[in-house]
Parts: C-alpha cells; sequence; structure tokens
C-alpha cells in the first residue's frame, strides 16, 4: 500500500502526462512504475529538481501551493524585504482560506515581485489555480490544466539556490521531504531520510510522515 496517499495518480506515467519530461529521464520511466518509483529513482539519480516537478503535479493544488509557501518561508531572515513578506502572507491566508479576493491580492504582488523570488511564484500558483486569469475587463479565460504547477516549481528552484550553492542539493532534498510529508498526509514536516519515506511495507503513512 503507498504511503503518499495524497498523490491523485496510481501510475507515474500519468503525472508525467500533464507536463513536458525532459527527454534525458525518459529512460527512466517505465510505464508500470507507481509515483513513488520514479521519485525513488530520480532522488537516487540526484535529479532533484525534475523531482520538484513531479512531486508538483501530482499533489493535490493546495498542498503544492502550500509546499511552495513552505519552501519560500526557509527563505526569509529579519532582513527579508516587506513586500516579500507581504506576498508570502497573502499565499499562506490563500491555502488556508481560497477566497477570489486573497487570490487577486496574490496576482497583484506577485506582479510587483516581477516573478523574481519564491514569493512571487508561490502568489502566481495561487492565483494560477483556480478562476479566471484574464484581466478583470475581458471574459473569463481559466488557466491551462497544471499550469499553476509550474509556478509551483519555480517558488521551489528559486529557494533551492537562494543561498549559497553549496547546500543546492542539501536544500532541495529538504523542500522534497516537505513535499513527501505533504504527500503522505502530513503537514509539510522534514524529515532526514527523504527515501525512507518511499517505503511501501506495511508501515502507515502516520508511522512514517508523522
Amino acid at each position: 500500500m503507498s504511503n503518499l496517499v495524497k498523490l491523485n495518480a496510481s501510475r507515474a506515467t500519468q503525472v508525467t502526462s500533464r507536463y513536458e519530461l525532459d527527454e534525458e529521464l525518459e529512460s527512466l520511466l517505465a510505464p508500470e512504475m507507481t509515483p513513488e518509483d520514479f521519485i525513488r529513482v530520480l532522488i537516487e539519480q540526484n535529479q532533484f529538481l525534475e523531482c520538484v516537478r513531479f512531486l508538483a503535479h501530482a499533489l493535490p493544488k493546495r498542498e503544492g501551493i502550500w509546499w511552495a509557501c513552505l519552501a519560500t518561508r526557509s527563505t526569509h531572515t529579519p532582513e527579508t524585504e516587506q513586500l516579500r513578506l507581504q506576498t508570502l502572507k497573502v499565499t499562506e491566508s490563500w491555502v488556508r482560506n481560497p477566497t477570489e479576493e486573497l487570490r487577486k491580492q496574490a496576482e497583484k504582488l506577485a506582479a510587483l515581485g516581477k516573478h523574481k523570488t519564491p514569493d512571487s511564484w508561490a502568489a502566481t500558483a495561487a492565483f494560477w489555480s483556480v478562476g479566471s486569469i484574464a484581466d478583470e475587463d475581458a471574459p473569463p479565460m481559466p488557466a491551462p490544466p497544471y499550469l499553476y504547477a509550474h509556478a509551483v516549481s519555480g517558488a521551489i528552484g528559486l529557494a533551492a539556490v537562494a543561498e549559497s550553492e553549496e547546500e543546492i542539493n542539501k536544500r532541495y532534498q529538504r523542500f522534497l521531504s516537505q513535499g513527501l510529508d505533504l504527500a503522505c498526509g502530513g503537514k509539510g514536516m522534514i524529515h532526514d531520510d527523504v527515501l525512507a519515506m518511499l517505503d511501501t511495507t506495511e508501515q502507515s503513512p502516520a508511522t512514517v510522515c508523522q
């Protein structure tokens, strides 16, 4: 039984059909692989950004956007500028209470951030997840399916490279552990052993992920 109870696919190919998989990674993907199988392979191959992309497209929307918020928050310091703080605050509020007002606020703050920070991409993910992405005076236009997941990946990727390059892989592994914790039904806790979270023995998700 899978521990990743929140993932909305039984086969990895169902997830990769939602975005363009890097051609170099296609050889790693077999038709019978589960999402856990492919996540394990990507981690073992140190394909951390690709693993983030995969998980962003596999998680439910709000869990995925919360994951982007968690990664973003880790980049904040006492010197972080007010715009970034406000952008993340609004995005987190949207995840807890996804109102149209908060979604529109997230859009405006993301634009002010010019999509140069993880905060602005997390906010963009919220804006792209539901509703219309057209201007207010234009006919409604829904975002393409899973466009929000690209923004989730962007937020987490920027968070991973926010500090010294020496720690990039460690940050990716930390963020992946949080994403997998969310996939297990958890709150996004950090785990030391990411691969252990993919154990599909008879352990319950609560045993592995809490």
